[in-house]
């Protein structure tokens, strides 16, 4: 059921999931209703539907990675189509392609690798952290962005950021190109793996581009955008709760950052990892 705008806002986690419920509107092809409210869609929006896509078309074995680009912005008010090519159906391995469009443009291109569990080399190794503050005892980002950032405020979005020092996003703050914060979704999700993992790629878009921007004085004057983006779930996928999500900006090159990002449950154990290459631009001066 599409949800109006003031519906969405009282409960965004349902407005997201009722946009990762495809319609299958022919083979392989799926339709997402549009979205409202935004300059354009979100990155990690398009990407959870691409995966939720490319799900629909494997029989057995579970998610555990996608490579994605952006190919344009996606618009508001316009449905997006998803179209699913079988690559490959192994034994043990399964490979699907999806290409997401709006009318006639390809927006976002995505690759997804399915894959049974099977006995084998196994091990984790965790660079530590050290002593960070529990979830809950740091404020909801969305309450202090405005506070820290100089940004306008905006509606409560499906995932619930804390961010642990929240003041190196001051504008002009110039603090290293690294940062932790705690998620979890907005309610709870039902029992659907495909929607957990769904989920978990679209917090994933979250936070990247501002850990770069840190460095640089923040986000105020930029203009983002997501190139590519990197997904790869090492265990069957729960959301269940708080995670911590640890990342980093080694390098940054001719306006494009690079960011490397890991998902923790509480406990330490990584349940996802994440790569991203973005744009920071500075708006452009017209000319005379």
């Amino acid at each position: 059921m599409l949800q109006q705008a003031g519906e969405a806002q009282r409960d965004p986690l349902a407005h997201v999931l009722d946009r990762l419920a495809l319609a299958r509107v022919g083979e392989g092809v799926f339709e997402a209703p549009p979205s409202s409210g935004m300059r354009r869609v979100f990155g990690g929006l398009t990407a959870a539907q691409s995966a939720m896509a490319a799900m629909q078309t494997v029989e057995s074995g579970r998610l555990h990675s996608i490579h994605g680009y952006f190919l344009r912005a996606g618009r508001p008010g316009a449905p997006l189509r998803f179209a699913v090519a079988r690559v490959r159906d192994g034994r043990n391995f399964a490979t699907r392609r999806v290409v997401a469009t709006q009318g006639a443009d390809a927006i976002f291109e995505l690759s997804a690798s399915f894959t049974d569990h099977e006995d084998g080399v196994a091990h984790a190794h965790e660079a530590p952290l050290g002593a960070l503050p529990s979830p809950e005892d740091l404020p909801d980002w969305e309450t202090v962005r405005a506070r820290e950032t100089g940004e306008a405020p905006r509606p409560h979005d499906a995932i619930e950021v804390r961010v642990v020092r929240p003041e190196d996003d001051r504008p002009g703050a110039a603090a290293p190109p690294t940062r932790r914060v705690w998620m979890r979704t907005r309610g709870a999700l039902p029992e659907d793996p495909r929607v957990h993992a769904a989920m978990l790629i679209y917090a994933s878009d979250r936070t990247l581009l501002r850990t770069a921007a840190r460095l640089h004085g923040g986000m105020r004057d930029r203009l983002p955008a997501s190139l590519d983006h990197a997904v790869w779930l090492h265990h069957p996928p729960r959301f269940d709760g708080w995670i911590l999500y640890a990342s980093e900006s080694p390098i940054a090159e001719s306006g494009r950052a690079w960011v490397l990002g890991r998902m923790l449950t509480p406990v330490g154990q990584r349940i996802a990892t994440v790569a991203q290459e973005g744009l920071l631009r500075r708006p452009r001066t017209p000319r005379s």
